[in-house]
């Protein structure tokens, strides 16, 4: 947590490091202070990697999200990205380990960002 970004780039950076087995609960949570974070830095554009290995039952990182929270991030960035930086963010496919989380968590993701 204490990474936070150097020289002019201080306090530029937000790292929130999640223990194993975070849910939805917890990100909820946390995503508040995320969001008014990326409010005040009032960015110029928005680079959204949509990796899902944080969603349960992936092999590697033994989170447990699901795919709401995924969608939530990208719908909340897309406002954020409409409110400061005349709606420019560019969403990239990420990785994971697991077929289907990606499935369910790219589908969400790029329905968010259509409005669904």
């Amino acid at each position: 947590m204490d990474e936070t970004g150097r020289g002019v780039a201080v306090g530029r950076k937000l790292n929130v490091p999640l223990p194993p087995e975070t849910g939805d609960d917890t990100f909820f949570r946390l995503w508040e202070s995320a969001e008014a974070f990326l409010d005040r830095l009032a960015p110029e554009r928005i680079l959204l990697q949509c990796g899902a290995d944080s969603l349960a039952g992936d092999p590697i990182t033994h989170l447990k999200l699901s795919e709401t929270a995924h969608a939530h991030a990208a719908k909340r960035l897309k406002r954020l990205a409409e409110l400061h930086c005349e709606g420019r963010l560019l969403a990239l496919g990420g990785g994971g380990y697991n077929r289907e989380n990606l499935a369910r968590a790219w589908t969400a993701v790029v329905d968010s960002l259509l409005g669904g």
